[in-house]
């Protein structure tokens, strides 16, 4: 049986190497984002708006972002109001405080005043998302909680230091092949992105599903990655909520349209039988053959190595099949 471990990991030029940031990339990234946070703290200060404070969210901090096929990194900085605001402007107002700050700035193109963010797009080809919070301390007893500006839909409760603290948890004691899997995953979306119309889900979705659905294999980077996406398949055909892991009542499900869902499941669908055929397969080579027909081709194939596989415990598909609304 094929074992293609080394192709996802282990070897020089490996799947996870190619879709993962370098230190230099990474080191931009980050100086990027310092610079343009000084530029919006002194705008701010120019025209007398309330103190604010910055915290780095989403893939960045739990080390899952990956090398977009397109070169357009995104990266999720929180902009806090601390303390909290009063009186408290429209989400509206708030958002344009923030495109209005950005505007000067010379190595972005102009912003994006988005539902719940104002992107910034720099000219190098990547962007930073600001989500903006509201820090509200409600009684004496408890720390402020952190309410986002939803453009048109007021101030609602959403905590992402508590989401990248979750999964902090869940990726400890596994060697990191819980983030290694969520890489591989976003790195399956963004090709299958490239040739599909409806949207693949985000990197939140994404994530909260890998977690779940995680079944470890630490010796086989393959076998994980085929068992966990057969055990998010079934879990969705099951049950389709994907709760917030820190507030049970945010459904992420909701922010996808069914559309969109069916093709998921359909696109999932066709990686877990990939994944069966390859895991199962006599030869190594051919096995990445199967593999770079949902992966893309950053995904390596090397002659056969000497080496033998555990055998991949498939899902049940056949229900699959009806929601398919695309070709391989």
């Amino acid at each position: 049986m094929a074992n293609c471990h080394q192709n996802f990991f282990t070897a020089s030029d490996s799947f996870y190497l190619k879709i993962s940031l370098d230190n230099s990339k990474s080191d931009s990234l980050r100086g990027s984002r310092d610079n343009l946070r000084k530029h919006i703290k002194k705008k701010f200060n120019e025209e007398g708006r309330p103190a604010i404070k910055f915290y780095m969210q989403g893939s960045f901090v739990m080390k899952t972002m990956i090398t977009p096929l397109d070169g357009d990194y995104d990266i999720d900085d929180g902009l806090y109001f601390s303390p909290n605001l009063n009186p408290r402007p429209t989400t509206e107002t708030i958002h344009q405080w923030v495109v209005k700050a950005t505007q000067s700035y010379s190595t972005v193109d102009p912003p994006i005043d988005k539902k719940r963010c104002v992107r910034i797009p720099f000219k190098a080809g990547y962007h930073v998302d600001y989500p903006i919070y509201d820090l509200i301390k409600k009684d004496d007893t408890n720390d402020p909680e952190p309410y986002l500006a939803v453009k048109n839909d007021g101030w609602l409760f959403s905590d992402p230091v508590q989401i990248s603290k979750w999964f902090e948890e869940q990726s400890s004691g596994n060697g990191g092949q819980l983030r290694r899997l969520v890489k591989y995953f976003k790195a399956w979306a963004d090709y299958e992105n490239q040739s599909t119309r409806s949207k693949m889900p985000s990197g939140l979705v994404l994530t909260i599903l890998a977690a779940e659905g995680f079944k470890c294999n630490d010796k086989r980077d393959d076998s994980a990655f085929g068992n966990t996406a057969s055990s998010i398949y079934e879990r969705l055909i099951e049950n389709e909520e994907i709760k917030n892991p820190r507030d049970s009542s945010e459904d992420l499900r909701e922010r996808i349209t069914d559309a969109q869902f069916a093709n998921f499941l359909n696109r999932l669908n066709l990686l877990i039988q990939t994944a069966e055929t390859a895991l199962n397969h006599t030869s190594e080579k051919e096995a990445a053959k199967q593999w770079e027909k949902r992966l893309g081709d950053r995904f390596p194939i090397f002659e056969d190595p000497s080496n033998k596989a555990t055998k991949f415990t498939s899902a049940k598909v056949g229900s699959a099949i009806s929601v398919n609304t695309g070709s391989a």
